[in-house]
């Protein structure tokens, strides 16, 4: 993950977020009295919610491991439209 200070955040704010959503890369905005923060494509982040969101019960998240485990093994069946 690519590390800018605000200052370049700001003088190069379009290009920053071109490079966020193109590359699918966060950027770590580093501000000097304040917390650094994330930039992150929104589809990244509303997918980094519903995979918490899912894992966060955890017989959901057996069931997921589970299955995550048997198409690593080929036990799936593959369906054409």
């Amino acid at each position: 993950m690519q590390a800018i200070t605000f200052t370049d955040a700001r003088k190069n704010f379009a290009d920053t977020m071109k490079r966020v959503t193109d590359d699918a890369e966060p950027v770590r905005v580093m501000r000097r009295d304040a917390p650094d923060i994330i930039m992150i494509d929104a589809d990244e982040y509303e997918a980094l919610i519903e995979t918490i969101y899912l894992f966060s019960n955890p017989v959901n998240a057996d069931h997921i491991n589970e299955a995550m485990k048997q198409a690593e093994r080929g036990e799936f069946v593959k369906v054409e439209y």
